[in-house]
């Protein structure tokens, strides 16, 4: 840390409206664990820096050695798998009795997605964490590899209104065979894809949702397997999947790619798509109807390039084929939420800086940044009903931070005018230069 540079513990006790949002959830915790549960939460979303459990606990006033903490998250009894259903289900249905409010029968999103919380490529200790195929590094033929732990998510949009559902951990297969060898046969984990992550969430979702609502399931080429494609079909009459699919899929018994070709002198529709920036970009697209292999049914397959001469076109499907190209690219833009709540459980929540070891500790882990998450959403759709409604999750966590600095700000003078000088409140309320460094 720079010589002469101070900095202010940030958090003097626990947000109100977290208090009130962990009770109403009815999690069987102690009191010492729901403290531990607060001052984790609390410290996430304050906190501007680094967010493992020493640097959490030291923006605390008057908190207790972070030590606690670790044995909270390694040894303690409680459920994370009960915590996230819970979560999940409350917000889902305040969600829905707010669009219900307004008399409609809107259209529900439910995207599906994964992402890899990265580590340092030499971390070997911590339980779970294993090489993982990098998507955005890889090249055609070039694949690229990164150490991290991945998760996989069930996010619903209805109307205005978003809640990050649901979302499991995935391990490869050789990663379970490795953990199971030093455990007991009662505590061994089972090895489970991604498509059967998927699947779970979903069976899970299903009950909640009025029957009578149209659902689309939004995912990318990686989870646009038949199997999955199936399953959402049995789901009822009202579900369709949308996603997007690549290109050496066969339609009819020939390659997506080969339509293109075969389509190159057929006419373009345009398609104008406004971004989250509020740009606009114009699609020339061509939609097919066919049946893809080992799939029983009809699917709308959507070719869509950013220019006549565009060699690289993007491909859609659809399982509602009475929907139009330009419907289809529409309700596919809605995915881009899921990436949005990636990029605050990672840059803002801290969901990758973890320091525990066992998987279970890690899991726990996982579900309290993301009841962080579900916390600032129920923040954000409580907001809309003032005159003056935050408009993003960023909004809400800043207003939680001036929150917690003017907290601090007033007990420091308090304790100042109390006590008649400063020493106490500097000893008190500036951060050891161990921990801010």
């Amino acid at each position: 840390m720079p010589k002469g540079v101070v900095i202010l513990k940030s958090i003097i006790h626990p947000d109100q409206a977290l208090k009130q949002y962990l009770s109403h959830l009815s999690i069987p915790l102690s009191k010492p664990q729901q403290q531990h549960v607060l001052r984790i939460v609390e410290g996430l979303i304050v906190g501007n820096g680094r967010k493992t459990l020493s640097h959490l606990y030291a923006q605390w006033v008057d908190a207790p050695d972070a030590s606690a903490v670790a044995d909270f998250l390694r040894v303690s009894t409680w459920s994370e798998q009960s915590l996230d259903k819970r979560l999940g289900e409350i917000n889902l249905a305040d969600v829905i009795e707010r669009v219900q409010r307004g008399g409609s029968s809107p259209v529900v999103y439910v995207s599906i997605d994964d992402s890899t919380s990265s580590k340092d490529k030499d971390t070997h200790a911590l339980e779970g964490v294993d090489w993982q195929h990098d998507h955005n590094a890889s090249g055609r033929n070039t694949p690229k590899y990164k150490k991290g732990m991945v998760h996989v998510s069930c996010r619903v949009q209805i109307g205005n209104h978003s809640v990050p559902f649901a979302y499991r951990l995935y391990l490869r297969a050789k990663t379970v065979r490795n953990l199971n060898r030093g455990r007991a046969k009662e505590e061994r984990l089972r090895f489970q894809t991604k498509y059967q992550l998927v699947r779970e969430m979903l069976q899970q979702l299903q009950p909640l949702l009025p029957k009578e609502w149209r659902v689309y399931v939004l995912f990318d080429s990686w989870y646009a397997s038949a199997k999955l494609l199936k399953f959402v079909r049995r789901q009822g009459k009202r579900w369709f999947c949308l996603g997007a699919i690549k290109s050496n899929r066969i339609l009819d018994g020939k390659r997506l790619s080969q339509w293109n070709k075969d389509l190159k002198h057929k006419h373009y529709d345009s398609v104008e798509l406004k971004t989250v920036t509020g740009s606009k970009h114009t699609y020339l697209t061509r939609s097919i109807t066919g049946r893809l292999n080992e799939v029983p049914f009809d699917v709308c397959v959507v070719i869509s390039k950013r220019h006549p001469r565009d060699s690289h076109p993007k491909y859609y499907l659809c399982t509602d084929t009475s929907l139009s190209a330009a419907k289809i690219l529409k309700r596919y833009s809605k995915r881009w939420s899921i990436e949005t709540d990636y990029w605050y459980l990672k840059q803002c929540l801290g969901l990758g800086e973890f320091r525990v070891q066992h998987y279970e500790a890690i899991h726990k882990w996982y579900s309290l940044v993301h009841l962080a998450l579900h916390f600032l959403y129920a923040q954000l759709r409580c907001s809309q009903q003032r005159d003056d409604p935050f408009i993003s999750i960023a909004q809400v966590i800043e207003h939680h931070r001036q929150q917690q600095a003017q907290a601090v700000l007033m007990a420091a003078c308090e304790q100042a005018i109390t006590d008649g000088n400063t020493q106490g409140v500097v000893k008190r309320f500036i951060l050891p230069t161990r921990i801010a460094a």
